[in-house]
């Protein structure tokens, strides 16, 4: 299969922008060893600009992306930063996303699933460049409410604020911010809404600079936690603990 590239062009506002983003380029280089003449290498084509204009408030990547098409679920796994129990489509690291073909998922997709979930890799990419140190090969920890939370509100927009009142009563909810693999794998759906919730409130609350400024902390040599207070004068296991509560709380108050 040959590779080529897409060069993203310049990107514009986003929808969802309530704390003025930067407003920079998200300058996507992206190379894919999809086929030429393949339905993803069309859907890219067609899409990379629309991806550039989601992601640029986000941030902008320090270096190419490289999207390879995998034809077996075990590409995943070998890719995988640890074991997973997980069903995969795709997975993300620093320099790319390893993508299982689209072709081989059960069931089918739609255009629209495979466009979010490489608009949702690519948050990924985006956010580990902006994290990990230029001199690293891998990226530093980052908890699930963060890293999945980022990518499914840039995927999919900002959560419902109804959704809270569900995610409250979920009887794991202590777990669900930090789920590790097995957590994940017993019920990704709440661990994805959950993050996605948690991650769309941290914005509110500590917004854009924050955003940043721990992004330039991870960068320079900072773990998540000394990052993240760092940037929010808090502790991310005091945020995540306040986030709890209080979504219980309005979950009693009707």
């Amino acid at each position: 299969m040959l590779a080529w590239r897409i060069r993203a062009g310049e990107a514009h506002a986003n929808l969802w922008n309530p704390m003025r983003l930067a407003a920079q380029p998200a300058e996507l280089f992206l190379t894919t060893n999809a086929p030429e003449d393949g339905r993803l290498a069309a859907l890219l084509r067609r899409e990379i600009d629309a991806f550039a204009t989601t992601l640029s408030p986000w941030g902008r990547f320090f270096a190419p992306v490289h999207l390879r098409v995998a034809t077996h679920q075990d590409d995943l796994r070998l890719a995988a930063p640890c074991p997973t129990a997980l069903v995969l489509r795709a997975v993300a690291a620093v320099d790319g996303i390893v993508l299982l073909d689209p072709d081989l998922w059960s069931p089918p997709p739609t255009e629209r699933e495979v466009e979010r979930t490489l608009l949702h890799e690519l948050a990924h990419v985006l956010l580990f460049q902006r994290c990990t140190p230029p001199d690293a090969k891998e990226v530093a920890y980052i908890p699930t409410w963060f890293r999945e939370g980022m990518a499914a509100v840039v995927a999919h927009g900002p959560p419902h604020p109804g959704q809270r009142r569900a995610i409250a009563a979920h009887p794991h909810l202590q777990a669900l911010p930090d789920a590790d693999d097995a957590v994940m794998a017993e019920d990704p759906a709440a661990c994805y809404e959950a993050a996605s919730l948690l991650f769309d409130a941290w914005m509110h609350r500590f917004g854009a600079a924050a955003l940043t400024a721990l992004c330039r902390a991870m960068r320079a040599g900072h773990g998540f936690a000394s990052a993240h207070e760092k940037a929010c004068a808090m502790t991310a296991a005091t945020w995540t603990q306040e986030w709890i509560a209080a979504v219980r709380r309005e979950a009693r108050q009707g």
